[in-house]
């Protein structure tokens, strides 16, 4: 029977429903000692109802420990979290502690609304048992702007026995994007379905790609402005692959993907596609979904032994600049990454942890597919190159303008030439328009 999932933006707001919202003036994250001499901090986040009610619970056993704090709290779903984050900003009204994702951080970041937490890094914040790799996912400018709460990194998913029916012999300990190209295509003809089922944040696949040729999406240059990262012969040769696998109906075209409301509508996840490249927490999901028989394999992606594959975080947790109670709010982040209590409340709904020694506590407790995750990314430790940097102000947007590239793409209304074009001319008008 398939098994039902919860997805975090499936929620309406419900902050405004409790008591113990910080929506009493408390919220601005400069909040100071009350009558009582607590020292009272907020805290945002979005997430399922089951990250809500783990992350309630975790703040009643963090006030029993630390009797001097008090925190407040507000959540809803990704949208909400958001539009409400960015009003506080605008007035001053910060929370104290904020559930960060990494496409957003840059701009909270540089624009001096997140604290430089490096001051808090052994002192309040321990992080002894995260590795460096992964710890420098919130770091920009010097500055750590974020602890990472959990891990994932670039996976090729597959369906064996339609890898098997394509007769190209894949090795996933060592193949290449060629090698996945051929496969695809050769499996489309032998079975009628699609050899690879693009995920609907396309843009990662991009950016993998780019790092097995030694070029990112984005750098920066020695002023810290954002600039386009990669040459246009790579940026050819990836779309060129996928417009001549969609023309070959060996790839389904845009819409099919984004159309699709929910996972199990994918036709990788009704077994009619091979190949599923996504994060590595997303192997949980779709093992989830699939349809009944449907079997899904967790491997390595194309290229992965030069480096091209790092750890990227499942979301980070920052702190405001102007909390006035940074002290109160680090100890708070140690808590929920690093305290044994904390996290055998939570277990891995944030994903596999980031710190090492909690993965190691919960490891016994996970389901089998969890384990499975977690030690693929322990395997590639020896293989994990530096992390790609942290997404520049307006990248939402640049996201937002691939998709529709990618798009065009797949219908085969522009050449890959056209598309390179129209992206480095978008994504330098925004850069500009966000950088001085």
């Amino acid at each position: 029977m398939k098994k039902t999932f919860l997805k975090a933006a499936s929620l309406l707001f419900l902050g405004a429903t409790l008591a113990a919202c910080g929506n009493n003036g408390n919220s601005s994250g400069s909040s100071e000692a009350d009558a009582d001499g607590k020292t009272t901090i907020s805290f945002t986040w979005w997430g399922s109802e089951v990250r809500h009610e783990k992350y309630i619970e975790s703040i009643k056993e963090f006030e029993k420990q630390n009797p001097d704090i008090k925190v407040e709290y507000e959540y809803g779903s990704w949208d909400d979290h958001w539009k409400k984050l960015a009003t506080k900003a605008a007035s001053g009204e910060l929370p104290d502690v904020i559930q960060m994702d990494v496409q957003y951080i840059a701009q909270y970041g540089t624009k001096n609304q997140l604290a430089d937490m490096s001051e808090f890094i052994g002192n309040e914040i321990q992080t002894d048992d995260i590795k460096e790799s992964i710890l420098a996912t919130g770091e920009l400018d010097g500055n750590v702007f974020g602890i990472p709460t959990s891990v994932n990194t670039m996976a090729m998913l597959y369906n064996p026995s339609l890898v098997e029916q394509g007769g190209t012999g894949i090795d996933f300990s060592n193949y290449t994007f060629d090698d996945l190209v051929e496969s695809t295509a050769a499996i489309a003809e032998a079975t009628g379905d699609y050899g690879w089922n693009d995920n609907n944040d396309n843009s990662t696949i991009l950016q993998y790609f780019l790092r097995t040729k030694g070029e990112d999406l984005y750098q920066y240059d020695a002023d810290g402005k954002p600039e386009i990262g990669f040459t246009k012969e790579n940026w050819v040769e990836f779309m060129g692959a996928i417009a001549d696998l969609t023309e070959a109906k060996a790839m389904p075209t845009a819409e099919v993907t984004s159309n699709a409301n929910s996972m199990d509508q994918y036709p990788f996840s009704q077994g009619k596609a091979a190949y599923m490249m996504t994060w590595s927490n997303q192997y949980l999901t779709y093992k989830a979904s699939a349809a009944e028989d449907v079997e899904i394999n967790l491997a390595r992606p194309f290229d992965s032994e030069n480096g091209a594959m790092a750890y990227r975080p499942g979301f980070f947790y920052s702190i405001a600049n102007a909390s006035e109670s940074k002290e109160a709010a680090a100890k708070f982040v140690d808590f929920l990454v690093n305290s044994e209590e904390a996290n055998k409340i939570i277990g891995t709904e944030r994903g596999i942890p980031s710190n090492d020694a909690i993965k190691e506590l919960l490891y016994d407790d996970m389901t089998p597919e969890e384990q499975e995750s977690s030690d693929f990314l322990d395997d590639i430790a020896d293989i994990v190159g530096d992390p790609s940097p942290i997404p520049p102000i307006g990248f939402a947007e640049i996201n937002t303008y691939f998709k529709e590239l990618y798009a065009e793409i797949t219908y085969g209304t522009m050449t890959p030439e056209e598309t390179y074009d129209a992206f480095t001319q978008r994504c330098e008008e925004i850069f500009a328009e966000n950088y001085q």
